[in-house]
């Protein structure tokens, strides 16, 4: 999901576009959030702020979830607890991960889309977008627990990629050759103009392709209205790209920038690999209205957002609904990973990650 609309409201220049910010801005939200209860087998787990994404650590016991607002920083969830805590995290810069001039953090960082992958040395490669103190993609250690003890993974801080002036980063997905796509919304500074833009069908923003010797570059083929998730295949190949406001996942050939198919879903959000190799792609339901209602939140309260999560078939493009929900205990999903039994789903505002049982459990 996008961050909430800047106060750069100011910055929109057409009086319509004003009138429909002003009126947006009068639009409440609900004051009480949903207690942290199960209701009809949906277990929500609490004490997170803005769980946006998550990813499964080796061994699939151990989940990762980014925070979106204070404290920031990462999080783990144990799925046999199941338990939730800050992960423990320490600043290590290494050379040859990321840019060598991005300095190490000062201030919390606020975690949006993350990816794990494997670097060509073997060693566990946690990139996370923040949007905090700095538009960046930050690069992790991830060190996991002996086998068998059950003992949680550890992250070192290794480096950074600053944003170029203008970047509005999404989400980041790691590249073979030790570089990354990471999706850019719209010119920062245009925000909210370049929001209703997208409303009327115009781009606004693309992929960026970072690698380390040639820094930033667009990817062919990613011109696209408020670029979302982005997911590369296993082998490298291909992208995988979710427009939200286009409502339509894309396939793109990364060596060409080539369309190879495309799927019609309202408003994707993050994407995950199932165990069965389908996209587990998050939707939104809503109006514009309550669309804009619901992104305006702070960050630690509870959105009811209507969503659903959707399998596709990464070849095919054939999909399925494999759940959709409405009301408490969380609405909003922004991801859904498969670990233990249960889809876990996070969202960019409130206090709690859904865990919810795998549809196609036997």
């Amino acid at each position: 999901m996008f961050p909430p609309l800047h106060p750069a409201c100011r910055l929109v220049a057409r009086p319509v576009m004003a009138c429909l910010v002003a009126a947006f801005a009068s639009a409440g939200v609900a004051a009480d959030a949903p207690p942290c209860d199960a209701v009809d087998g949906l277990v929500p787990l609490c004490g997170f702020v803005g769980p946006e994404d998550i990813v499964r650590a080796p061994g699939g016991r151990h989940l990762v979830v980014g925070q979106m607002g204070d404290p920031g920083g990462l999080a783990l969830i144990d799925t046999q607890g199941p338990s939730a805590g800050p992960a423990a995290t320490t600043i290590a810069p290494a050379d040859g991960w990321g840019d060598p001039a991005c300095p190490a953090p000062v201030a919390a960082l606020h975690l949006h889309g993350l990816d794990l992958a494997r670097r060509a040395d073997g060693r566990w490669q946690l990139l996370a977008v923040n949007h905090h103190g700095r538009e960046s993609v930050e690069f992790f250690e991830l060190s996991p627990g002996a086998p068998g003890d059950g003992a949680a993974p550890a992250f070192a801080w290794r480096g950074c990629v600053e944003a170029p002036p203008e970047g509005y980063f999404n989400d980041v997905a790691a590249l073979p050759d030790g570089g990354f796509v990471v999706s850019h919304m719209a010119p920062r500074s245009t925000e909210v103009r370049s929001f209703f833009l997208a409303l009327l069908g115009r781009d606004t923003g693309f992929v960026y392709r970072w690698d380390p010797a040639a820094g930033f570059s667009e990817q062919p083929g990613t011109a696209s209205r408020y670029p979302n998730g982005v997911t590369v295949s296993p082998d490298g190949r291909a992208l995988y790209l979710n427009e939200y406001l286009a409502n339509r996942m894309r396939k793109i050939d990364l060596a060409t920038g080539e369309r190879l198919g495309e799927v019609a879903l309202e408003k994707p959000d993050n994407a995950s690999w199932a165990a069965d190799g389908r996209l587990l792609i998050a939707s939104h339901h809503a109006g514009l209205i309550g669309l804009v209602r619901s992104v305006r939140q702070p960050r630690g309260e509870v959105s009811l957002l209507p969503f659903s999560i959707i399998a596709v078939d990464p070849e095919t493009l054939a999909k399925e609904t494999v759940f959709r929900h409405e009301g408490p205990p969380m609405g909003a999903g922004t991801v859904a990973v498969e670990a233990a039994g249960s889809l876990w789903i996070g969202s960019y505002v409130g206090d709690r990650v859904l865990q919810v049982p795998v549809p196609w459990a036997p």
